[in-house]
This record gives structure tokens, sequence and C-alpha cells, in this order.
């Protein structure tokens, strides 16, 4: 007994865990958002040798992507550091395995490492401007009863909105009587989906410039639909006209 004891107790001191290991937290660990949003994670690390460096890679299906970059933790005391990591969802990324690796090593060359997954989903904005558009339908909700106002020669007309915000339309081979009066300039989304905008100005006079604001009711990858409230006093009808736009992609 007193033999298998002693050669027990010196393996269990070779295999007790080192106290002054580092060690890294992450929070959170798994984050999802939309494209051009920004998610913040942050990095809770103890390292009693100090810190030698903070290695970031970045993988996307599980290739490497970008090369390394530095972080540089702060120290909070007591050997503990933090570290903040800002991540933009990317546009390219939506649907694809992103993960990003954290990689710590001490003074004494001790390594420690964790892992954030990123998963990105298309923005609305990014849906608008990947596609292109034709309106097939455009409800007069204010009438009674409701009907269709789609005119023919608008049917072949199609809507170009492009990233950087610019939009322009393709009035088609059947134009209508007042095609090209006006010269789309600019389109937006709020940040929560749930304005569209967009601004044009007179082919006639520059400086009168129009906005109209419309409600996005629902969008998916194929289909935007809308509401917008139009002044139509100057044809004898309400300054409130409201009008339910349907656009699908061409």
């Amino acid at each position: 007994i007193a033999i298998a004891l002693l050669l027990v107790l010196p393996s269990c001191k070779k295999d007790s865990i080192e106290p002054n290991l580092p060690t890294m937290t992450l929070k959170p660990d798994n984050v999802m958002g939309k494209t051009a949003q920004h998610v913040d994670v942050t990095l809770t690390i103890y390292a009693p040798y100090g810190i030698k460096s903070l290695e970031i890679s970045k993988t996307i299906n599980l290739v490497s992507s970008g090369g390394v970059t530095m972080g540089t933790p702060v120290s909070t005391g007591n050997n503990t550091f933090t570290f903040v990591y800002t991540y933009t969802y990317q546009h390219d990324e939506v649907n694809k395995l992103v993960g990003i690796n954290f990689r710590l090593t001490d003074d004494k060359g001790t390594a420690v490492e964790k892992d954030l997954t990123v998963n990105t989903e298309a923005s609305g904005a990014q849906k608008i401007y990947t596609n292109h558009w034709k309106l097939t339908s455009k409800l007069w909700e204010t009438r009674n009863p409701i009907e269709e106002n789609l005119q023919d020669c608008e049917k072949d007309d199609a809507y170009t909105f492009n990233a950087d915000s610019t939009m322009s339309i393709n009035y088609g081979a059947t134009g209508c009587l007042f095609d090209g009066f006006n010269i789309y300039d600019k389109w937006t989304l709020s940040e929560d989906e749930t304005t569209f905008t967009w601004v044009y100005h007179s082919v006639f006079d520059p400086t009168k410039i129009t906005v109209e604001t419309f409600q996005v009711k629902s969008l998916t990858t194929d289909k935007l639909v809308m509401e917008v409230a139009l002044d139509l006093s100057a044809f004898g009808l309400s300054k409130n006209e409201l009008f339910l736009l349907t656009f699908e992609t061409r």
C-alpha cells in the first residue's frame, strides 16, 4: 500500500492544473444580425504572466479570410484584462458560416483560444438593391370601393435601386403621359425597415424637389409592399389619398 501511494502521489501532483494558466471568456459567443449592422462582443481575460499577443483571425465556410490582426486588451487590475471587439455584418456573408478566432498568448508562451460564430441575414436594404423591380399593383385604398389604379403604360416600368442610394426608372416601350418629367435622385430605407423614402426633382426646375415617404407593409427577397399618402387636392381630391403599391422582382 505504501509503495502504491508513493507512486500515485507524484502522478497526481504532475497532473494538477497550473493555477496561473491564462483563461478567457467571450460574451456573447454567437451573434446574429443584418448586413451593415454592428455588434460588440467582450473578451474577459485572466493572465497572471501578462499578455504577449492577442491574434484575431476569420474564416468563411471554414476557409481562412483576411489574415491575422492584433488586438490590444485593456488592463482592469489583478491580472485581468478586457477587449471589446466590434464586428460589422457583411453583405457577402449572408447565409455563410463565419467564425472569428481569438488566440491569446501570455509572456510564457501559453496560449488559449475562443471562437465567435457570426450569422448574417440580408438587411431590407440589401434585399432591395440586389434586385430589379417592377410595379405590379397600385391599389387606391381611399376609393369606395377600393380599385386597382395601375395603368397599362406602367406595367413595363423597371425600377433600379442601387447600393449607393441612387435610383432610376426605365419607363419601357409604352410610356405614360408624364413619364420623364421627374428625375429620381435617391432612395433610403429607415434602420427599422418600416419607412421607405425616395426623392425626385422636376426636369424643368431642378430646385423643385419632392420627397415621398412610404410605409413598408412587407419586404421579402421577391416582393415589396408599401403604402403612400398623396396630395391630390389639385385634381379636386383630398390631400391624403392612400395607395398601396406592390413591387415584385423582375
